[in-house]
């Protein structure tokens, strides 16, 4: 196989390893799924998987190495990254409880993989899942993967994107309060949205010409300002402005309305204005099989669409289905990329 043809690397993080993060990536590496698409190269440490694989009696060799000249990709074990200074001792891993080493460690696999990524080479990274209060307390300024990832690569304009099902949606607002949501909206970040989405379908998706639908925030989609009128005052204007720049956007569309018709195929995805207006249906389609993007970043990143799950973690009944999806969306990303490249 020449260079030209073969498989990217993909960078897998283990996430939390108090959490289910080392057990589903054992588990999608052993079924070896992702190996027919990529080169998996697990970013992390070897107690954290050898743990679990003792636990579990399932037989992982595993191939440490400190740099990719090291790494062989053989089909018959696993290929590990071993981060300088995460090695983490038994008792920092307690099965359900969250620890500031586990947080530190966690977030230096984040870190080393976003940077060889950046270095190019590799082709992309997908993270497990973080517990983001136990990264708060060791001084972890973000609010997740997200927004660190932004700041690693000094990406100004970013945003978070979920597919599953054959849908894509995009947020417009992540983590807030429902209550806070109206105050939050603006004309330029509902336009910020938009066009994340449009150039994220492009560049990523291969998609030339891409349709968007923009959901509404109040029911009927306000109902020409009976039901509120943030409809009027900022979802229309950005609507306007996305199409006068060549952006083939529809809306605001009641979302009762506009998830029935991106699943039937007349948008290419859409852009939710909170995090379970999109949450909602994606979830309903594609629970344990949904993948969380980040767009706008200069390279591919992907994610589960759940956390750390505590309360299973360690019991041999973790579902590896999101992590197996997330590699082959990144993969899919990869390829999109170079479709969308001049001459791709």
């Amino acid at each position: 196989m020449n260079q030209r043809t073969r498989k990217p690397i993909v960078a897998l993080t283990l996430g939390d390893p108090c959490g289910i993060g080392p057990e589903i990536v054992l588990k999608a590496l052993i079924s070896g799924r992702p190996q027919r698409i990529c080169r998996p190269l697990v970013v992390g440490e070897r107690h954290s998987l050898s743990r679990i694989a003792t636990e579990l009696h399932l037989r992982a060799p595993i191939h440490g190495c400190r740099s990719l000249e090291e790494a062989a990709f053989a089909p018959d074990r696993i290929e590990l990254f071993e981060v300088p200074g995460t090695s983490l001792a038994a008792s920092a891993l307690t099965w359900g409880k969250p620890s500031p080493q586990a947080a530190e460690a966690a977030r230096e696999w984040v870190r080393q993989a976003a940077l060889l990524c950046l270095s190019g080479r590799i082709s992309a990274m997908v993270t497990g899942p973080i517990n983001k209060a136990a990264l708060q307390k060791i001084g972890f300024s973000f609010p997740g993967h997200t927004e660190f990832l932004a700041h690693l690569s000094g990406s100004k304009e970013y945003g978070m994107m979920f597919l599953g099902k054959g849908i894509k949606i995009m947020l417009v607002t992540i983590h807030e309060s429902l209550r806070s949501v109206p105050s939050l909206l603006t004309v330029e970040k509902v336009a910020a949205a938009i066009r994340l989405t449009h150039d994220g379908l492009r560049s990523r998706f291969g998609v030339d010409h891409p349709k968007i639908g923009v959901a509404a925030l109040n029911p009927h989609a306000g109902e020409e300002g009976l039901f509120g009128d943030e409809e009027e005052r900022i979802l229309i204007p950005a609507i306007r402005n996305a199409n006068e720049t060549g952006t083939r956007t529809t809306g605001p569309i009641a979302a009762d309305t506009l998830f029935r018709e991106l699943k039937e195929g007349k948008f290419d995805a859409a852009v939710a204005l909170y995090h379970d207006q999109a949450l909602i249906p994606l979830k309903l389609l594609a629970f344990g099989r949904a993948v969380n993007v980040t767009v706008g970043l200069p390279f591919v990143r992907t994610s589960v669409d759940h956390g750390t799950a505590y309360d299973i973690s360690g019991k041999g009944v973790a579902d590896p289905g999101s992590l197996i999806e997330a590699v082959r969306v990144a993969v899919q990303m990869i390829q999109g990329s170079k479709k969308a490249a001049p001459g791709g």
